[in-house]
């Protein structure tokens, strides 16, 4: 019998320790009982049982709860919900919301996680146990050095430090990497355990656990798909297939044959923009189930609708929403800038993610070649991958020979591109002129023709030029839609079900096709429309191989038309987005990948081996990153490196794409604007505060924002989110639409 007026608890709710901690241990049976593959994998990598491990930890992790001084106080705040609920009749989740509940183990000054450690000093745990249990609630960081000297934790602070100084000082990647792995998985499956037993005791959702599953749906497998069935085994499998080849069944057989051959227990597809994710996993959809999408707009594309119309209730879409985002579903589509900010320990839950990813087998499709940023980054995820022992599939319609040196530098055994070459002779598009051009006045007949066939597909490099174009056309009653990444989600969804409905496969399958559509880069592979006549400004090899494959896309028959414009500005060629701004000599530099397109690229017809030479033409020697893409990458190795056990001062947000010192990509800082201004400004909380961002906000360049304040165009404003004051940009009304999106161009500069 305990000395305390109540059993002895885990959480001022009233569940007591010895609940929770059998509820916790469940949940991790239950976690690794639906992942064998997983508790095999390590032990062949480490040596150790997972299971054992995880079942102790869970059996261990609270123990402090019970000292004296941590009880007391969670017994006073179980008392006062306790005469709270007589007065109002309600839950402890809706208690837990006052500012008042809990406030005595906040005043308490003692941690459970480190009495936990001290209770369990003398069982000689291993080190991986241990550090499982100290980051369970995320305090095992640099933030928290002194809080672990205060609470006289010293010992085990300096054994963690001195084992994660040990493993960094050897220098070696792939030790670290090996190293990661064995510390995360009881350290990340702790965490993910203890998260769905309180949210069952709080009565819940959480979602279940399932496994990958896939039947190809149709009667004949196609070349591509023959093909990735013939070299499952290879541990890097490169892939070049043109558009409308059936790359997305194969990736799926691919990786059906990885998880039934014990490879892999699940599927991550990364996708080069959160676009052409979210368009991928839709389609993905269709033929399976569980299908987890993440990335920064992601719950717009999948849940607000459902949410506002109450089909999926919220909170339970937010649960679906976080598996997604920890890699838990069969199959996550995402970008691939979430997987390298995993790779950079800067959060406690990029353990959890990182150690899914290590059991996953991976899908890269379509990453870009001209930017040596991206690619660089690339190589470092591939190569800690490859320590992980991690299945690769790298697919794109344009892929150089020149990627395989660098590839087996990293010891990965490969000599060729499997390719499917039955279908490159058939001519897909003509290019019938390439012309330079600076104004839109010089394209007029070009326009017109768009007009006339009724069905075009125009792409710029630029929102500004995508804007120009669109003026053009509805100032003569053309119709045409405006398809850029300067929308909020809900619009960009609205002009993305435009495009289908007006250019997509049933309008054309029911003759009733009709539209011109203005497009950037973002539509080069995350809307599957299609169209006889387009125009396009010069780009990349790869980039233009992209765009042209929505030509005739759904009709082999036909043959397209290609109009290449290339843009010039005060006499010289203009390239943005396509290389880089000299500040000093105040213009834009092409990158290679351009300038060489450029030579390249003639009037005459194309097919897809026509391509592929001039893909291997412009992308000719080996991969070369300049001096700012290997420093970046250098960044991403050290932060991994650095970050493997303790977490470092900066902790970044779920949403993330760049460090302080290490960026995803090489663009221009971003940061949120909104349409329009809150109907209050105050917020009950951040999630309430959250909810309006997703439907009224975007992402534009910090310079535009600048621009924008100058010109009177963005005001400031402030919010509060429950007590904490913050400061917005704001659009003022007039320069924002739903058809046109951000409109920052003076009025004159307009036709």
């Amino acid at each position: 019998m305990s000395n305390y007026k109540y059993p002895i608890l885990a959480k001022p709710s009233g569940i007591t320790l010895e609940q929770h901690t059998k509820d916790v241990m469940l949940e991790g049976k239950l976690l690794l009982g639906h992942a064998p593959f997983i508790v095999q994998k390590y032990t062949e990598r480490v040596g150790k049982d997972l299971l054992i491990r995880l079942e102790r930890v869970c059996q261990y992790h609270d123990l402090g709860k019970g000292s004296l001084q941590w009880q007391l106080a969670c017994q006073k705040d179980y008392e006062a919900f306790l005469k709270w609920q007589s007065q109002n009749d309600g839950t402890f989740k809706e208690y837990s919301k006052k500012e008042y509940s809990g406030v005595n183990i906040r005043m308490a000054g003692v941690r459970h996680e480190f009495e936990s450690l001290r209770l369990i000093k003398n069982t000689k745990l291993p080190l991986p146990q241990q550090v499982a249990i100290a980051a369970h609630h995320g305090k095992l960081g640099l933030n928290f050095e002194d809080r672990w000297i205060n609470e006289k934790m010293t010992d085990f602070w300096t054994a963690f430090r001195s084992e994660s100084n040990r493993i960094i000082e050897q220098n070696s990647l792939e030790i670290i990497a090996n190293k990661h792995y064995e510390f995360a998985g009881p350290r990340g499956l702790l965490q993910l355990a203890d998260h769905r037993a309180s949210a069952k005791e709080d009565g819940d959702f959480v979602p279940d656990f399932s496994s990958f599953h896939y039947q190809f749906p149709h009667k004949e497998k196609r070349g591509i798909q023959k093909l990735v069935e013939n070299h499952w085994k290879d541990d890097l499998l490169l892939v070049r297939a043109p558009t409308g080849a059936g790359k997305t069944d194969a990736s799926l057989l691919w990786a059906q044959l990885q998880i039934e051959n014990k490879r892999a227990d699940r599927l991550v597809i990364a996708m080069p923009t959160r676009f052409t994710s979210s368009a991928l996993a839709i389609n993905v959809a269709e033929n399976l189930s569980d299908t987890g999408l993440y990335h920064s707009s992601a719950w717009v594309v999948k849940f607000q609708e459902q949410v506002e119309a109450g089909v999926i209730e919220k909170q339970k879409a937010e649960k679906i929403h976080e598996f997604a985002r920890l890699l838990q579903t069969p199959i996550t589509v995402c970008t691939i800038d979430h997987l390298l900010m995993a790779l950079t320990l800067t959060r406690e839950d990029h353990h959890l993610i990182s150690f899914n990813l290590a059991n996953s087998c991976l899908v890269i499709d379509e990453a870009d070649f001209y930017d040596d940023f991206t690619q660089a980054n690339i190589m470092v995820l591939l190569e800690i991958l490859k320590y992980w022992s991690v299945p690769v599939l790298l697919m794109s319609a344009s892929l150089p020979e020149s990627v395989l040196p660098s590839y087996k530098k990293m010891g990965y055994h490969i000599n060729k591109i499997v390719e499917d070459t039955s279908d490159n002779l058939r001519n897909r598009f003509e290019i019938q002129s390439i012309q330079y051009y600076s104004e839109v006045s010089e394209i007029e007949d070009l326009l017109k023709q768009c007009i006339e066939k009724e069905t075009a597909i125009i792409y710029t490099n630029t929102v500004d030029k995508a804007v120009l174009f669109y003026d053009w056309f509805a100032k003569r009653n053309a119709n045409p839609i405006l398809y850029h990444s300067r929308f909020t989600e809900p619009d960009k969804k609205d002009r993305e079900q435009e495009l289908i409905d007006a250019l997509g496969k049933k309008a054309w399958d029911n003759n009733r096709a009709k539209g011109i559509a203005i497009l950037t880069q973002i539509g080069e592979m995350s809307i599957n429309i299609s169209a006889d006549f387009m125009i396009s400004e010069l780009c990349p090899i790869d980039r233009l191989t992209q765009r042209a494959g929505r030509l005739c896309r759904f009709d082999k028959s036909k043959i397209g038309t290609l109009f290449v414009l290339v843009p010039q500005k005060n006499d010289l060629v203009y390239p943005a987005p396509y290389g880089e701004y000299d500040k000093r000599k105040k213009t834009w530099i092409p990158c290679d990948a351009f300038s060489k397109t450029e030579k390249v690229l003639e009037t005459t017809f194309y097919n897809a081996e026509k391509l592929v030479f001039l893909l291997n033409q412009v992308y000719s020697s080996e991969t070369s990153f300049s001096s700012k893409a290997i420093s970046n990458a250098k960044e991403l190795k050290e932060y991994f490196s650095y970050n493997w056990l303790i977490n470092p001062m900066q902790i970044t947000s779920a949403d993330d794409t760049d460090t302080n010192f290490w960026r995803s990509r090489n663009i221009a800082p971003q940061d949120t604007v909104f349409v329009k201004l809150p109907e209050s400004e105050y917020f009950y909380n951040y999630l309430d505060f959250q909810s309006w961002k997703l439907k009224n906000s975007l992402e534009l360049p910090v310079y535009l924002i600048e621009k924008g304040k100058k010109l009177n165009m963005v005001d400031i404003q402030r919010v509060f989110i429950k007590d904490e004051e913050e400061v917005i940009h704001v659009i003022r009304k007039g320069f924002y639409n739903k058809e046109i999106g951000v409109r920052f161009m003076e009025e004159d500069q307009y036709l």
